[in-house]
């Protein structure tokens, strides 16, 4: 049986690349949180709790702030403009 699907609808696709050491230090934490009981134990996981961590531990800024940056106002356009209109040549 697959596991179920634990990503966000809206999550994209990046690539990262470990040496052989952080690939051993991701194996790590996901075989203690297994240990533990714990749900977050991708590699994907793993890495936002640690982007999250040094975003809040670190740089001092917070999910709250992050949420705030990107809140769309109720008057904005969800739909983008797919026809540009070009003005006419002048043919003469």
């Amino acid at each position: 049986m697959a596991r179920p699907k634990k990503l966000d609808p809206d999550a994209e696709q990046v690539a990262i690349y470990l040496n052989p050491t952080e690939k051993l230090v991701m194996d790590v934490i996901s075989g203690r949180r297994k240990k533990r009981g714990e749900t977050r134990t991708s590699p994907s996981e793993i890495v936002v709790d640690g982007l999250w961590k040094v975003l809040t531990e670190v740089e001092g800024v917070f999910r709250d702030k992050i949420e705030e940056l990107l809140a769309v106002s109720p008057g904005a356009s969800s739909e983008v403009q797919k026809v540009k209109p070009f003005p006419k040549k002048d043919r003469s």
